[in-house]
């Protein structure tokens, strides 16, 4: 009797475990769905003598793939930065968002912790400009910041990651929108996103293989418009890669690959930023 009870006990335990594993691999599934085609885009704009470059990374979290990580280097003659988002990939909203930015004369690290209550944020700088790692510089400011009433219900994201949510927007009907609440340093904004119609884009980017792809590419448009969040707690400051207004991400209209986005740059007016290269996810072994 005994031994015929262990036996049911082991089959209810191989159950559990193979339902347990099905249920991972379905959600590893769904997360898997929810990634874009790329996962490296590295976008170029020139103007006069001046060249602006960012680059885009999209990993998944090695410990928990529901979670990605979302890492932006960018530069302008004289400034560089680079952030690191910790973020939910179905949704994009903020878990924790480093960013250390270095210019000619100094450097600045701000941590910001996405709590349910509020966002935390730090500010550091080196005792020393051969000071070591960011984190061991000295907190010079903390700031705990209040949500607005009406992020309850909102997302709560970075301007940078609406590249990702826009490209969400490429496969549905014109007319789809969704909304999202943005954090930049110490303001929050609304921001609508609403697919319409595109125009043709003329390309001139490289895959990781080498590929150059020049090629005339018809294209879906998401318009992205942004507005304060109740009271602003620091001057205005939304920008979408440093442009400002009505911005413009054009998407091939075959994937979710942005080829172009366009909006008004300060003191250059209306511009436009060209992907120079992608590196697909299924070319990268780190995807």
């Amino acid at each position: 009797m005994i031994h015929k009870r262990r036996q049911q006990s082991l089959k209810h335990s191989l159950l559990c475990l193979g339902l347990l594993l099905a249920s991972t691999a379905a959600l590893a599934a769904d997360n898997a769905a929810l990634l874009p085609s790329w996962q490296t885009l590295e976008f170029e704009e020139k103007a006069f003598w001046a060249v602006a470059n960012s680059r885009l990374e999209l990993l998944v979290d090695s410990e928990d793939d529901s979670n990605g990580i979302f890492v932006i280097n960018s530069s302008v003659p004289g400034n560089s930065e680079q952030i690191t988002i910790n973020l939910d990939i179905e949704t994009g909203q903020l878990l924790t968002r480093e960013r250390l930015s270095q210019g000619k004369k100094d450097r600045r690290f701000k941590s910001y912790d996405y709590r349910p209550d509020m966002v935390v944020r730090e500010r550091r700088e080196p005792m020393a400009q051969s000071s070591p790692q960011p984190d061991s510089w000295e907190v010079t400011s903390e700031t705990r910041i209040r949500y607005p009433e009406m992020a309850a219900q909102s997302v709560i994201t970075d301007p940078y990651l609406l590249v990702l949510l826009a490209g969400r927007l490429q496969a549905q009907s014109s007319g789809a929108s969704m909304e999202v609440m943005v954090n930049t340093d110490q303001n929050f904004y609304r921001v609508s996103l609403t697919r319409g119609n595109g125009i043709p884009v003329e390309t001139n980017y490289q895959r990781a293989d080498g590929t150059i792809v020049a090629q005339l590419v018809d294209t879906v448009g998401v318009v992205l418009r942004a507005e304060p969040a109740g009271t602003l707690l620091d001057q205005e400051d939304f920008s979408f890669m440093g442009l400002q207004g009505d911005i413009i991400l054009l998407y091939d209209e075959q994937s979710d690959l942005p080829l172009q986005i366009r909006g008004e740059a300060p003191r250059v007016g209306s511009t436009e930023i060209n992907l120079k290269s992608v590196g697909l996810r299924s070319q990268n072994s780190g995807g």
